[in-house]
Formats: structure tokens, C-alpha cells, sequence
């Protein structure tokens, strides 16, 4: 074994013992339903400095959004102190998901498509520095972005008669394919499968929304690289169903979109969809995959409790929030 395997060897080894202590800082059911029977957004707020998860980030740090901050910066942190130099770009793959939003608003915001009252949105965890993508598309200083990034942009801000959806799609696809990319470096099946399924359930939920509309309108928005083909999930709910039929997902899938009536199952199942990929990445040791894993638990549940801050700042009613909240995903091993 060369000296740069025995390092990452011995850099997995610690990764290895190590979240599996991080696992137990994670939400648990118990948690969000503590957080949801919280009166109003104030007392949302003091839940939140007692959780587990909190527990590790300066405790004068009081405020909701920065609490959420000061958590997202702890996950990257400990993301970079586990990974070799060599993979932590592969992460990529998940703060990306944060700068999907503000591109696109960015984009829009370009081609005069955002209102008045539209608000720049707030992620807790990104690829680039929020600061660049504004100095990017605002006043066309590149910086050190990386150049398929730039290119991107320019595209978008060159096309005329452009649509705020198409923007999305756009915004859409150009994470995808850079997710596949970076996904494809990560020697791992399961991170490329993680990238494969996002991307198939994005198409799903996008042929659902659009079933009634002219299939070649519905297939214009469907993103490329997943495993089931955008083409064969364009169009009426019974092709959906044959597509998602004939393939993995068919055996979890089928029963909830033939009956397309209940959204909440819907999601629900979607998210057991991610969550046996995670489930799996636990189960390697010695490599990349509990990392990742560790990563994209700790960001989905950062969404979360983001929006039930947001609800509860809003007055809703904890069934209300409870309806618009993702599946939870635990920490777990194992599905039930």
C-alpha cells in the first residue's frame, strides 16, 4: 500500500469512529414534534438552543436563522476535518443544492421576471460564495468561479424571451449535470445512485404537476440523467406510472401514483426512495459514503427546522406546518 492510501486509510478510520458520535447529535422524531408544539416563534427559538444539534455552536448564538447558520457551518466543518483533501470537492454535490435557488432568482432578477416584493433567498449552505454568484450575474466579474459555471451564466443571460420556469429548468439541469460529474469522481455507485435518484424524483414530481399539459410542453422541463428516461415520464399520469413501473422504483412507487390523490404519501414515499440510498451509505466503512451520508441528513434536516421556524414565525398552527414539512429522514441505519 502506498503512503497516500495508508492516509486516506487511516482518514476514514477516524471518519469512521467519528460519525458514528455525530449520528447521535442529529434530530430525532421526538425533537421536530417538540419543535412543532412550540406557541409561537419565540419559543421555537429557545427549543432550538436546547437541542442536541445545537449543542456544539457558540451558546450566546440566540436568533433562529443564525442558529441554523452557526449548525450548517458545524456540518461543513466537520465534513472537511473527515474527508481527504482529494474528495471534499464530491460535496459539492450537496451544497449545490443551496445555490440553485439564488441563481435562479439571480438569473430572473437579470431578465426583469422578479417582482417588488420578491426576496432573495437565504441558503444556509452553498458551493459559492453568495457574494460571487451576485458579482457574477450583476456586473459580469467572473472571479475565480469556475469557468463552466461562467459559461452557464452567460448562456442564460443571453437568451431572449426567456421564462421565469425555463430559468428553473436551466438552473436545474446545470446542477445535475455538475452533480453527475463531481458524482462520477467519487468512485462510489451509491453517491452516483444518490445524484441518479434526486434527479429521477425531480422528474417525477414535474410530470405529475404538468399531466395534464402537451407532452412535448411537459418534456421541455424534465432534466436529463436520471435513471428513468425524461421521455417516458412526459406525459399522462398512465405514462408515468408505466415508466416508474418498469423500473426500481416500481416497487415502491407504483401503488402511491396510481392513486395520485394523496400528496403527503406521495412525498413520504419519494423520500423513503433517498433515504435507502443514505441508508446504504452508512454500511461502508472505511470510505466516503457515511460522510456523505452524515452530510446530507444533517442538510435535510436543516431545511426542515428552518421551516418550521419560518411557520411558526407566521402564526401557523402545528398542523399546518406538519403538512408543508419534508419527510423527516433520521439517522438511522436501517429502514423500517
Amino acid at each position: 500500500m502506498s503512503n497516500v492510501q495508508s492516509l486516506i486509510g487511516q482518514h476514514f478510520a477516524y471518519a469512521h469512529g467519528r460519525t458514528g458520535v455525530l449520528q447521535q447529535l442529529l434530530l430525532s422524531q421526538s425533537d421536530v414534534d417538540r419543535l412543532l408544539g412550540a406557541p409561537d416563534g419565540k419559543a421555537t427559538e429557545q427549543i432550538l438552543t436546547e437541542l442536541k444539534m445545537t449543542s456544539i455552536i457558540d451558546q450566546g448564538i440566540r436568533e433562529g436563522n443564525a442558529v441554523l447558520q452557526a449548525v450548517a457551518g458545524w456540518i461543513r466543518s466537520e465534513v472537511e476535518q473527515m474527508s481527504p483533501l482529494a474528495k471534499q470537492p464530491i460535496f459539492s454535490i450537496l451544497w449545490l443544492e443551496g445555490d440553485a435557488p439564488l441563481l435562479a432568482y439571480l438569473l430572473k432578477e437579470a431578465h426583469g421576471l422578479t417582482s417588488e416584493i420578491a426576496q432573495e433567498p437565504v441558503s444556509g449552505m452553498s458551493a459559492y460564495a453568495p457574494d460571487s454568484l451576485r458579482a457574477l450575474v450583476r456586473e459580469r466579474i467572473e472571479g475565480d468561479l469556475p469557468s463552466h459555471l461562467t459559461s452557464f451564466v452567460s448562456e442564460v443571460l443571453a437568451t431572449d424571451g426567456i421564462n421565469a420556469r425555463s430559468i428553473d429548468t436551466k438552473v436545474a439541469q446545470f446542477i445535475a449535470n455538475t452533480s453527475l460529474a463531481l458524482a462520477k469522481t467519487s468512485g462510489s455507485p451509491l453517491i452516483r445512485k444518490y445524484v441518479r435518484r434526486n434527479i429521477d424524483l425531480q422528474n417525477i414530481r414535474t410530470a405529475l404537476r404538468l399531466a395534464d399539459e402537451d407532452r412535448d410542453e411537459s418534456l421541455f422541463y424534465m432534466l436529463n440523467g436520471g435513471s428513468i428516461s425524461a421521455s417516458d415520464l412526459a406525459g399522462p399520469l398512465s405514462s408515468i406510472v408505466t415508466a416508474v413501473g418498469k423500473s426500481e422504483l416500481g416497487y415502491l412507487l407504483s401503488d402511491v401514483l396510481q392513486s395520485n390523490e394523496d400528496k403527503n404519501a406521495l412525498e413520504r414515499k419519494l423520500s423513503e426512495v433517498i433515504a435507502a440510498v443514505i441508508a446504504d451509505m452508512w454500511n461502508v466503512p472505511l470510505s466516503i459514503e457515511p460522510v456523505f451520508a452524515f452530510a446530507a441528513i444533517g442538510i435535510s434536516q436543516l431545511k426542515l427546522l428552518r421551516m418550521i421556524l419560518i411557520g411558526k414565525r407566521n402564526g401557523l398552527s402545528p398542523q399546518d406546518i406538519k403538512r408543508a414539512l419534508p419527510p423527516f429522514l433520521s439517522a438511522t441505519h436501517y429502514l423500517s
